[in-house]
């Protein structure tokens, strides 16, 4: 199974002293890849192959000592800076790990008071969504507002590879949240004219297409319930992303990463999905 093979550069990744995982072989042990590892493992699944995931006490541990009780914030790593993004990546990965709610509770409260542009309402939107969006602490009103504005603004101006990423990503904050879209068909002709002929999506003024832009697109499909109208050209881009090390570069011919490793496990997951209906 290939997906072995992906598992264990997964696990070549994981650093035992600190219990975190590196981004690559050359990099240090952060919260972004090793949140990145333990979706990873979880879409390839691992254990369900007979691979057992690295520690995951450690790797909680690990996550849990990125967060600053006193401001809320998570870091990239212990003592680092906190903003909006890896705060809600540190929720998400806590949350994945089993670790009790009330232990990083203040990371809800960090969220609220600095998520203000697009950016970050669309990764608290992830964060939200692991937490419960029943119980999210906030009224999310706000947010939507401010996805009206990019929505209006960047989507509109982003005709270049018909603004899928764009697009994709409004579309998937707002269906994460419990919200509706009134307009899925043209949605879905956006999405589906953004399609390169290599397979993927990329950003408007990127070379090639790119895993991450696949992932917020794929995301937009799954949540809308639909296949891409060429589904199966989305495998052969992953397929064009594999590295012989078993790890997946974030496009075709880069080094791997776990970040691409998840993108396209998790794309992987939804496309198995989609060609069962």
């Amino acid at each position: 199974d290939s997906r072995l093979a992906t598992l264990k550069y997964v696990a070549s990744l994981h650093d035992a002293a600190s219990g975190g995982f590196k981004l690559n072989a050359n990099g240090k042990p952060a919260l972004r890849p090793t949140s990145a590892a333990v979706r990873a493992w979880k879409y390839l699944d691992g254990e369900k192959l007979g691979a057992k995931f690295p520690d995951k006490d450690k790797a909680a541990a690990f996550i849990m000592s990125c967060f600053d009780p006193k401001t809320g914030g998570f870091a990239d790593a212990p003592g680092g800076p906190t903003d909006v993004s890896i705060t809600s990546i540190g929720v998400m990965a806590a949350v994945e790990l089993g670790v009790p709610k009330e232990k990083f509770a203040k990371a809800m409260d960090y969220i609220k008071a600095y998520a203000k542009t697009f950016e970050d309402v669309r990764i608290g939107a992830a964060a939200v969504e692991a937490w419960s969006v029943k119980e999210c602490p906030f009224k999310l009103e706000p947010w939507f507002e401010v996805a009206g504005v990019y929505s209006n603004a960047g989507v509109a101006a982003a005709a270049q590879d018909g603004g899928a990423r764009e697009t994709a990503s409004v579309v998937a904050m707002r269906l994460r949240l419990g919200d509706s879209i009134s307009n899925g068909p043209w949605v879905l002709k956006r999405l589906n004219s953004g399609q390169r002929n290599d397979g993927g999506w990329g950003k408007a003024a990127g070379q090639s297409s790119d895993t991450e832009t696949c992932y917020r697109v794929m995301r937009a499909y799954m949540l809308l319930k639909e296949p891409p109208a060429e589904l199966g050209h989305v495998r052969e881009f992953l397929a064009k992303c594999r590295n012989a090390d078993g790890g997946y570069g974030t496009s075709p011919g880069l080094p791997s990463n776990v970040a691409a490793v998840y993108h396209a496990a998790i794309i992987s997951h939804w496309l198995d999905g989609m060609e069962k209906k």
